[in-house]
């Protein structure tokens, strides 16, 4: 059962350095062959939903169903025991009761991994975690993984590995990119994945631990933290395993590339709510978690669109050097209503408005109408053109005064185009100072907020949550500093 996180984790959690072995992980990420045991050949079963998602991967695929020799032309099996050769991965789609009695042939072959769909378990009361207790006690010592039960398994585009129980054509999936997600839901998981195939932004994997009966957070915080495909590690999760063991990991992960979690059960009807759902026994004190996970350079998030906004910001960018921000509208109005998030810590992110040089603002007038403001937030008027966006963010990036630049792009002036997108590309390939957009509009809007986020600009349709991006920016910057 997962233990809470306690005071007592946190003063000792320093001392602890044993790191987190990754047994058998490359069988579930990278197999070679993938077993589906309860495959069905009828197509509103979850099962052959699994299968037509798993048709496109580069492994052997091997249905297993005692009642059909072929489904979607793969040869079927009656048992796991049947199918000639080793198998890295089997995914088991039967009720509770039946997934253990299979799940003790999957281990009697030696399968790699094992990925248990079924609820069921601790999360159904005592009955349930009685059952999870057999399963557990079948892979213990025995060299085959679980991963759940009551989870829908993997996702690994860059594999075309996908083992969601949603059809694809109903649940657009991302491209292959650098950030990893971990997630206790498989619902998080299928919101965050649909959001992120939005923003056209890249996952490296997808795995949804479900009860985590053995592969659970910190050893898949560990790998993605040594991971070179992965810039950035996204987490939902309802508890910790181990907490001291946790907030270890989390340091060292963090130490090498941003860490964003999405902890929930903060409230008591929250823990109560996370217990029906995963069998999760949540932290007692969501005050103490907070500090704790500042303390381990963790960004923390409340919902999941904050999760996948502030994820792609530290993916794309990692950190500003400092809270000093320059706001640059093409409306007055959209300036004020940043320069209000940027400083305000009613409603707002307490961060500071940039003091522009003397050379900035010398700069500034020369490119830019004479009735418009060369001071921040800078407001360039509907006059606005392309090369004055490409000439004022050159001379802003030039500002040692300035530690990030937060564009609020009004698309609607006449002589603001397409060729924005390659303006932002150039500035942020050729600055240090990390540049975060919002604009709002109709389907030319999204066209070009589309085009930035190829481009890499953390791009977003709202002024708050490109002001939220740059708050993790600098929260990330912070401590890094306090790092050194």
């Amino acid at each position: 059962m997962p233990n809470p996180l306690t005071d007592s984790d946190i003063i000792i959690a320093g001392e602890v350095n044993q790191r987190v072995m990754s047994r058998g992980l490359d069988a579930l990420l990278r197999p070679k062959s993938v077993a589906v045991v309860g495959a069905s050949a009828n197509p509103s079963k979850i099962s052959n939903v699994m299968l037509r998602n798993l048709a496109a991967g580069d492994f052997r695929i091997i249905p297993v169903n005692p009642k059909e020799k072929e489904i979607l032309g793969f040869e079927c099996f009656p048992s796991i025991s049947s199918v000639p050769g080793g198998v890295d991965l089997a995914i088991i789609v039967l009720p509770a009761e039946s997934a253990v009695r299979a799940a003790e042939e999957c281990v009697a072959k030696g399968v790699g991994v094992v990925v248990i769909t079924s609820s069921g378990f601790a999360e159904n009361g005592p009955a349930g975690k009685d059952l999870q207790a057999r399963l557990e006690s079948l892979f213990n010592g025995s060299g085959t993984r679980l991963l759940g039960p009551n989870t829908m398994g993997v996702f690994a585009p860059g594999n075309r590995l996908d083992t969601l129980l949603i059809p694809a054509e109903k649940s657009p999936r991302p491209p292959p990119g650098r950030v990893a997600l971990v997630s206790q839901s498989g619902a998080v998981a299928i919101a965050f994945l649909e959001k992120a195939e939005a923003f056209d932004m890249g996952v490296s994997v997808c795995v949804c631990i479900g009860n985590k009966a053995d592969i659970e957070e910190i050893e898949l915080l560990e790998r993605f933290s040594d991971d070179e495909g992965t810039d950035c590690i996204s987490m939902y999760l309802e508890s910790f395993s181990d907490g001291r063991r946790f907030l270890e990991a989390a340091r060292r992960a963090s130490a090498r590339k941003p860490v964003v979690i999405l902890k929930s059960g903060r409230s008591g009807a929250g823990a109560r709510a996370a217990t029906s759902h995963t069998g999760a026994l949540a932290a007692s004190s969501d005050t103490l978690v907070e500090g704790a996970l500042r303390q381990a350079g963790v960004v923390r998030v409340y919902d999941e669109e904050e999760l996948v906004d502030v994820s792609r910001a530290l993916a794309y960018l990692d950190h500003a050097k400092g809270d000093r921000v320059c706001v640059v509208a093409s409306a007055g109005g959209f300036g004020v209503i940043a320069t209000d998030y940027v400083e305000s810590l009613d409603h707002g992110f307490g961060l500071r408005m940039a003091e522009l040089s003397e050379e900035t603002r010398r700069r500034l007038a020369s490119v830019m109408p004479t009735f418009s403001s060369v001071r921040n937030p800078v407001d360039l008027t509907a006059e606005v053109t392309d090369e004055m966006y490409d000439k004022v963010l050159e001379a802003l990036q030039a500002d040692p005064g300035i530690d990030c630049i937060m564009m609020s792009l009004e698309l609607q002036p006449p002589n603001v185009t397409k060729g924005l997108i390659e303006v932002a590309a150039r500035r942020r390939a050729a600055g240090s100072t990390p540049i975060v957009v919002s604009a709002f509009g109709g389907d030319d809007t999204r066209a070009i907020l589309a085009g930035l986020e190829k481009s890499k600009v953390p791009s977003y349709p709202t002024i708050r949550r490109a002001v939220r991006a740059v708050a993790a920016l600098v929260e990330r910057g912070h401590y890094l500093e306090r790092q050194k």
